[in-house]
């Protein structure tokens, strides 16, 4: 039957109704079209989330406060550093910001203090139901480092002083203690305290480490594997230690009752310092890893010490050969490498040296200072011409890398021969240096020098050649690995497995010890370590 055209009209109106409901239908299942609620086909995982889900608990940091440091003439290896990069990476880990408290301390008996006070305000939350939050507690225990210490920067680990009976110790150890028992995990930084057993123990900067590692770097440097006894390298070693006469005034500072009891005292003070020097020291620690490399070298005679400190039976013992107070500036040191590398009253001339490990940059601000006054002349650029600083300067810019060939060994004199009156062996040359470059017997050629702690006023000497290296810790990387143990503790109660994280003995119990190597740069990586990773900025290293 024919239809009419109201019918036409209808049934396109009814046609175009049923394709708005389908339309809508549509809309609605698919997330796309702008539905109202969503109903995936398949339960989404957090991974292929847009947004990951926050993670549970909490974290509180408790570190020492930074002196004050109004000069760059320190270590960048400050805790007012570590603890910004520590809680990024926890918000990297996806901890809210809000879950994260951090406490500067001045002093162990405010630090204990507010520790104290953060663990029973925990407590009572949970017995009030408050929360019932998994917490970790991130403590890096104050100790008193002395002026030595403190050259190498915050992060020296060191154990609280065992036989300490003050309130202020006895307070964190209970703190702690407590906070155990209560099930909240704990993460040790550097310093170990006597009695307790963290989750996570975190190793910094250690004496040992800091020496064995410029001592490595120097070996490869001179390519020590290639000296001879006939062509030795001559290594000079400069190991900071406080003296006895330091340390006595230090000591006099403080109030006593009578002169029978200050000769007592002094006196167990003095022979505990001294066992404690022959033991554990950080000069004595540090010249067991610097003589765990170089030994052998000086044993066979293919290294040898300009001031002949060292020899070819000095031990790992022999540390107090080498060590010096530096004082409280860098005419100490000058003096002291003054003494090391005196003219030979018989010829005039001046004592060669190849390298010159000098434990940290302060006392390579010494060294420098003083070479120059001797008339040493050169740089490390020297020993590789391919670097330079047109060639560091490109690399800050982007134009070009830096590219580092084989090192030749440093001169040792215009022309070198053995003793037989021969032309030295051609591996033992330098090679690469241009024409006259090599400096006269009147100016002996710039040394290697290494040392620790990155001071920024330090860094232009890196890149213009006259301090080869300097050296700290992996804060970027220790601050993500310490945010991911901190996660893993709070959402699983352990810390995960890592790379970094090792399982030691100590004193028969399992212990959980997370580490990363040291950082040594040179120019070749000084753009890599600290200008990339945000360290510095390129103006600190004069460009």
């Amino acid at each position: 039957m024919k239809k009419t055209g109201f019918a036409r009209h209808l049934s396109g109106l009814l046609a175009l109704l049923a394709c708005l409901v389908m339309v809508a239908s549509a809309g609605a299942c698919d997330p796309a079209m702008g539905g109202g609620k969503q109903y995936p086909s398949a339960p989404q995982s957090p991974a292929t989330s847009t947004t990951a889900a926050e993670v549970p608990g909490r974290v509180a940091i408790f570190t020492p406060s930074d002196g004050i440091t109004l000069s760059q003439h320190t270590p960048i290896n400050k805790w007012a550093a570590l603890v910004p990069e520590l809680k990024a990476a926890l918000t990297k880990e996806h901890l809210s910001g809000k879950r994260i408290d951090a406490y500067t301390s001045g002093n162990l008996e405010d630090q204990s203090k507010e520790l104290q006070d953060y663990v029973v305000n925990r407590l009572s939350e949970r017995k009030a139901g408050k929360t019932s939050e998994p917490t970790t507690l991130v403590v890096a225990p104050m100790t008193s480092p002395d002026s030595i210490t403190r050259q190498y920067g915050d992060y020296i680990s060191k154990s609280l002083d065992a036989d300490a009976e003050d309130k202020a110790s006895a307070r964190l150890v209970s703190s702690l203690r407590l906070a155990a028992g209560a099930g909240m995990h704990v993460v040790l930084l550097a310093n170990q305290v006597p009695g307790i057993h963290p989750d996570l123990f975190v190793q910094l900067s250690d004496a040992r480490a800091i020496g064995q590692m410029q001592a490595n770097k120097l070996a490869s440097k001179l390519e020590l594997d290639k000296a001879s006894k006939n062509n030795p390298c001559r290594i000079e070693v400069l190991l900071p230690n406080r003296t006895a006469e330091t340390s006595s005034s230090d000591a006099s500072s403080s109030d006593t009752s009578s002169a029978d009891e200050d000769a007592e005292t002094g006196q167990a003070n003095q022979e505990r310092h001294e066992e404690q020097d022959e033991q554990s020291s950080f000069p004595a620690q540090s010249f067991v890893g610097i003589w765990q490399v170089l030994g052998p070298y000086f044993k066979d005679g293919r290294a040898v010490s300009p001031s002949g400190r060292l020899k070819a039976d000095s031990t790992e013992k022999d540390w107090q050969a080498v060590a010096f107070d530096p004082g409280k500036d860098a005419s100490a040191t000058g003096k002291e490498l003054a003494t090391r590398l005196s003219m030979n009253d018989d010829t005039k001339t001046h004592t060669e040296v190849d390298g010159i490990l000098a434990m940290n940059d302060f006392i390579v601000s010494g060294v420098v200072s003083e070479l120059g006054d001797l008339g040493y002349r050169g740089t490390s650029a020297d020993v590789n011409p391919e670097i330079s600083i047109s060639g560091i300067v490109g690399s800050m810019a982007g134009r070009q890398d830096l590219h580092r060939q084989r090192v030749p060994k440093p001169a040792q004199s215009p022309a070198t021969q053995n003793p037989t009156g021969s032309d030295a062996d051609p591996s033992q040359q330098t090679t690469g240096k241009t024409e006259g470059s090599t400096p006269s017997d009147d100016h002996p050629a710039w040394p290697i020098i290494s040392g620790y702690g990155a001071y920024v006023d330090n860094i232009p000497q890196i890149v213009d050649g006259r301090q080869w290296m300097t050296g700290l810790e992996d804060r970027l990387g220790i601050a993500a690995d310490i945010a991911k143990a901190c996660v893993g503790l709070n959402s699983q109660g352990k810390v995960p497995a890592m790379d970094t994280v090792q399982t030691i003995d100590q004193n028969g119990k399992q212990l959980r010890r997370l580490s990363r190597p040291l950082v040594a740069v040179s120019a070749s990586n000084l753009k890599a370590a600290l200008i990339d990773t945000g360290y510095i900025k390129p103006a600190d290293a004069g460009l």
